[in-house]
Order: structure tokens, then C-alpha cells, then sequence
């Protein structure tokens, strides 16, 4: 039974005193307040209603304008909004309807919304049917239904679950996102821990990628894997095998196993081998590190390149993908450098340093014969 702090007023039909409790009419409230607390006295939870209504005969509580606040270890966890409640069996379930928000207060910011959603308050569990979507300071996680457990701080999201994601940074309790998402990314279920950041997905995955500053009518970057998981405060990923990319618009392709993304140092890298290209050139090597801000990518171990007929085999290699600048080193003896400026035939003009070797040692003197007798 939920225990109910003192009411500002409350009101009814004086005419129905003398009739029985099934005649009995609702009782009205101009204002209603509701607080449950836990083994130790500390809240647990909070409910406010600048007018409700209760049905005496079927336990049933209806609560305008529903405003709350979920507790965790007797601090305010969550702010809770709601356009109305139906509280039922006295305060069992109750029914959230309109403008739903769940505010996570402190630090990190973060506001789920839905449309409609049940609340079991000794659950500590919302279940959400009707668009609910989660935002952080970067992101945009929405799926058909969801289900987030107060308790643990943690966020499931099933039926075509989608995340998107913004370079810019933006307040989930204040703003919408600014415009169009850079990256988009379709998986069968989604689980999010908005305190600590922890996402993990599973697959099939499909992300479509528009870089900063292209067209619309542009097509996108297509990205496919098995699975995700990474953290949404840290904006580091990695996606599982197997992998793979690709983009119309500059003709580049990458199939590798798993990727690491960092989004905020927009870094991508993996350590296994992967098979690329772009254009005419093909690349192949044992790992990678691409850094997209300056178009560069290097491989480190494995290093091999081919365009047409010509090929080039390293150590290492270090590629321009905007110049076409191709430098590449082969421990110990041999150094090469492939550059972008064509002649006039249409011929890439290459250059290769190659150091000079040290001379031979001299070979030993023979030794004098030894002194016989």
C-alpha cells in the first residue's frame, strides 16, 4: 500500500455519501501527492498531479500533468514527465500516456521519450511500446519498444533498433540534435548503459556514413559487420568480423576483420590483415591506421600495393589518399617513394632511394706456415 503525503485539497459528489462503494463516485484532487520509500526510509520514488482522480471501487488513480522523481540509494536519479497516468491496484503498474521524458540527472545527461510506456514501480522497470527514443550528448538511439531498468541504468531497445550519431556536440535536455546525422546505423538489438556509456549491438549491422560537407544527393558510405560494441561517452567502437566498406562516390572499398573506430579522434584502425582500394589502386597489408582528417593511412607490418601492372612491396607504407602520395620503407636497405604528379603520357613519375651498401670487410690474411724441424 502506497503511503500518501498530505493533500493541498480534494473534492467529490457530496450526494453520494449514503450510496455504496460501487455507487460511490470517483474521489477529485486538486492536488496529489504520492512518495514510496524503501527498508532504510530513504525514497525510492516521488509522483505529483496538479489534479487526479480515484476510483475507490477499482483501485484506479488517474493523474493529469504527472510530474516525478526516481530515486537511487535516497538521491534524485531521474526526472520523470508525463501528460497523464493511470495508477493501477494502488500504485502496482502505472500507465504513462504523452510527452513522456526520463531525464537522467547529474553529470551525464541523458532523456529517453516515448509516447506511451507502464511503469512497475517494486520492478523498478519501464516498459516502453510506442517510439521511444534515448539521447546523450552525441547520439540518438530509437527503436519500436524498449525497456529500461531504473536499477541497473540499463536500456534494451528491440524491433529494428537504429543509432545515430553527431560530431557536434548538443544537450539532450535542451535541444534537439543539429540536423542531419553523419552516421546511421541499423542492428537487431541494441543494449545501453547511459551512465557508463557501455553499447553493446548485435547484428546483422548496417551503417551508412555521410562525411561532413557532402551533397545530399550524394549516395553515403556503407559500412556492414557482425556486431558492435564500445562506449558512447568515450566515442570508441569496434566493430566485428567480418567487415566491410564502401563508398560510391570515391570508389573505395575495405574488407578487414574487426575495426576499431574513434569517432572523437576520427581514427579508425585494426590489427588484423585486410584487402582495400580506391580507384585503381589496390592495397594489402597486415593491419591498419587511418586518420581521416588528413587522409592519411598507414600500414605497418605487410605493406603491399598494386595499380595495374605496377606493384610495390614493403615493410611499411604511408598513403595519401587526397595527394595520392605513396611513401614507403623496407627495413633495412631499401626506402621507396611513389608521388601523385603525373607527366604528360599520364605516368606516374616515381622515385627510389635505395642507400648505398657498406664496402666488404677485406678478407682475412692467411696465416705464415708454422716452423717444422
Amino acid at each position: 500500500m502506497l503511503p500518501l503525503l498530505p493533500l493541498a485539497s480534494c473534492g467529490g459528489d457530496r450526494g453520494g455519501r449514503g450510496k455504496g462503494a460501487a455507487d460511490a463516485p470517483p474521489f477529485e484532487f486538486r492536488s496529489l501527492n504520492l512518495r514510496q520509500q524503501d527498508l532504510f526510509g530513504r525514497p525510492t520514488w516521488q509522483l505529483a498531479s496538479p489534479q487526479a482522480r480515484y476510483d475507490l471501487r477499482r483501485r484506479v488513480a488517474v493523474l493529469d500533468g504527472l510530474r516525478g522523481v526516481i530515486f537511487r540509494d535516497g538521491q534524485p536519479a531521474y526526472r520523470l514527465r508525463a501528460a497523464s497516468g493511470t495508477m493501477l491496484n494502488d500504485g502496482q503498474v502505472l500507465l504513462l500516456e504523452g510527452g513522456i521524458r526520463l531525464e537522467q540527472l547529474g553529470g551525464t545527461p541523458m532523456l529517453l521519450r516515448a509516447v506511451r510506456a507502464r511503469w512497475y514501480p517494486s520492478r523498478q522497470l519501464l516498459e516502453i511500446d510506442r517510439r521511444p527514443e534515448a539521447l546523450d550528448a552525441s547520439n540518438r538511439l530509437s527503436a519500436r519498444r524498449a525497456r529500461f531498468r531504473f536499477d541497473r541504468n540499463h536500456l534494451q531497445l528491440q524491433g529494428q533498433p537504429r543509432l545515430e550519431h553527431w560530431s557536434r556536440d548538443f544537450n539532450p535536455l535542451r535541444q534537439d540534435p543539429p540536423g542531419r546525422p553523419e552516421l546511421v546505423v541499423r542492428v537487431r538489438q541494441a543494449d545501453w548503459s547511459p551512465l557508463r556509456g557501455e553499447l553493446t549491438a548485435a547484428g546483422p549491422l548496417e551503417a551508412r556514413h555521410r562525411p561532413p560537407g557532402r551533397p545530399v544527393d550524394q549516395p553515403p558510405a556503407l559500412l556492414t559487420a557482425s556486431a558492435l560494441e564500445g562506449n558512447t561517452l568515450q566515442r570508441r567502437y569496434r566493430l566485428r568480423q567480418p567487415v566491410h566498406f564502401s563508398d560510391p562516390v570515391d570508389r573505395s572499398l575495405l574488407s578487414a576483420l574487426d575495426v576499431d573506430l574513434d569517432l572523437r579522434a576520427d581514427v579508425f584502425s585494426s590489427t588484423s590483415a585486410f584487402t582495400a582500394s580506391r580507384g585503381p589502386l589496390r592495397l594489402f597489408g597486415q593491419g591498419f591506421r587511418a586518420y581521416r582528417s588528413q587522409s592519411l593511412l598507414l600500414i605497418p607490418s605487410g605493406c603491399l600495393m598494386r595499380r595495374g601492372a605496377d606493384s610495390l612491396q614493403a615493410d611499411q607504407c604511408r598513403w595519401n589518399w587526397s595527394s595520392q602520395q605513396i611513401e614507403a620503407s623496407a627495413a633495412p636497405s631499401q626506402q621507396g617513394r611513389r608521388g601523385g604528379r603525373r607527366s604528360a603520357g599520364g605516368r606516374v613519375l616515381s622515385r627510389v632511394l635505395v642507400p648505398s651498401r657498406p664496402a666488404p670487410a677485406p678478407a682475412p690474411r692467411p696465416l705464415p706456415e708454422p716452423i717444422r724441424l
